[in-house]
């Protein structure tokens, strides 16, 4: 630890270090993670970034504001920019089915519903898996892509249940692309990366040489920190890894604020809670427990929470209401408990006292008769096997597709320490407990509700 923190204060531009800098480079230390950045948003304006560590363990190069990081699964959010910004242009509409724009055997299967990880589709490495059996390939064509996405099996009817699927957004940037008759990172800079002044914005191509490009690592069996080769697969132009700067995507949060490229009403939609066919939420169970388009949805402490997470190890949060944005981007894959988005719910609390969960106390009238269930459920889920006749039925499959969050995190978590409750307040309407998960090497904060017959029907966890 001593030596992470020693390499975590390498790069950092001020001149003397605050309670934001003593966090981020603790829990870096603790997390293992070699490099991050992060940049505060308030009143349309990028009012700090900040840069920790080593962008490259081989070179020891630091961590800086030019560092083009992967976004990973951040596409999602961008990706649904793009359907709505091609939608305000009249090229197409959230409704149009897909087959509308791209040759798929899927009828009924909307833009909207792809967008939403409602469609019923796979994830795109189990297509890939099927297609093309158990040998990887280092490059995709799109034609191949799009072979593996149409034999695809579905996993039920379309708007029957949330499923995370790459293969959706994949299928979105091809419709985009085909609606707008422009290439689709060409669409993307020409229409909103470069009006929000996003200059810097690249394709993430493994094979093309990208000055401060960022390296990505992750761990083996034995802990040992190891390149991660997630970002070096190609997969032509669909379905690639964008690359940023902390700068760049803090300004994409600004642009989010509706004032520019992309207007007001284009993104309350990403923000509007997608409901499934027979009426009831789409739920997932992570850093966010409702989802838009390309966009998590959630609630810390009564103050609505828009984010995303991706896989590279990056996150962002933002606020509305208090008009408060913070990007937190990591070069630690983040099933190995980077856990981005919890940082930057961190500093936000460090920056809003009504968001500060660090700073909750045990109520004096002791805790509810379920809180010590849902230690029991939260241990289960620790171990990977969770209860799922405790949960919901729509809860279940998602449930079920995320046991296995904790395996990576484990090892530099340490034991469960203690359980504590800490807020009983509603969340949508449904009865919600607040807990602090203490470990030896970290602390989670989970949250979960409970329908009338006492099922978990939502679970949100932190890594804070």
């Amino acid at each position: 630890m001593a030596l992470f923190l020693a390499l975590a204060r390498i790069a950092m531009p001020v001149a003397q270090a605050d309670a934001i800098d003593d966090y981020l480079v603790q829990e870096q230390a603790a997390r293992r993670i070699p490099g991050l950045a992060m940049a505060i948003v308030r009143h349309g304006h990028v009012e700090r970034i900040s840069t920790y560590g080593s962008a490259n363990l081989e070179t020891n190069t630091p961590v800086t504001p030019d560092s083009i990081f992967p976004i990973a699964s951040l596409d999602k959010g961008v990706t649904s920019a793009g359907v709505l910004k091609a939608a305000e242009l009249g090229k197409l509409t959230l409704d149009d089915p897909i087959s509308k724009h791209v040759a798929v055997p899927f009828p009924g299967m909307t833009l909207a519903m792809l967008l939403s990880h409602t469609s019923g589709l796979p994830d795109m490495s189990e297509l890939l898996a099927a297609q093309y059996g158990a040998r990887t390939f280092q490059q995709y064509s799109t034609a191949e892509l799009l072979a593996a996405v149409r034999a695809a099996e579905l996993k039920g009817p379309s708007a029957a249940q949330y499923s995370y699927s790459d293969a959706g957004l994949f299928l979105a940037q091809l419709a985009t692309e085909q609606a707008t008759g422009r290439p689709w990172f060409q669409f993307m800079q020409e229409s909103l990366f470069r009006p929000a002044g996003m200059l810097k914005v690249v394709e993430f191509d493994p094979h093309d040489i990208i000055p401060h490009r960022v390296s990505g690592y992750t761990f083996d069996e034995q802990q040992r920190l190891i390149r991660d080769d997630r970002t070096d697969v190609d997969y032509d132009t669909f379905y690639n890894d964008l690359g940023m700067t902390i700068g760049d995507f803090a300004r994409w949060l600004i642009l989010l604020d509706g004032h520019g490229p992309l207007s007001a009403a284009s993104v309350q939609r990403m923000w509007t809670q997608t409901l499934l066919a027979d009426g009831s939420p789409a739920r997932e169970v992570y850093s966010f427990s409702g989802y838009g388009l390309g966009t998590g949805l959630d609630d810390v402490l009564g103050e609505r929470l828009i984010l995303h997470t991706g896989h590279s190890g990056v996150a962002w949060v933002k606020f509305p209401a208090l008009d408060l944005g913070v990007v937190v981007f990591t070069n630690l894959e983040h099933p190995q408990g980077s856990d981005p988005a919890g940082l930057a719910i961190a500093v936000a609390g460090m920056l809003e006292p009504k968001l500060a969960l660090r700073n909750l106390v045990a109520p004096k009238g002791g805790e509810p008769p379920a809180a010590s269930g849902l230690r029991h459920d939260y241990e289960l889920f620790l171990a990977g096997t969770p209860d799922l006749q405790r949960y919901t039925t729509h809860l279940q499959p998602t449930m079920w597709a995320n046991r296995g969050t904790f395996t990576g995190r484990l090892p530099r978590l340490g034991p469960l320490v203690t359980w504590q409750f800490l807020r009983a307040a509603p969340v949508d309407g449904e009865p919600t407990l607040l807990f602090r998960a203490t470990h030896a090497h970290g602390e989670i904060y989970l949250r979960y509700s409970l329908d009338h017959d006492g099922r978990i029907s939502g679970l949100v966890w932190w890594h804070l």
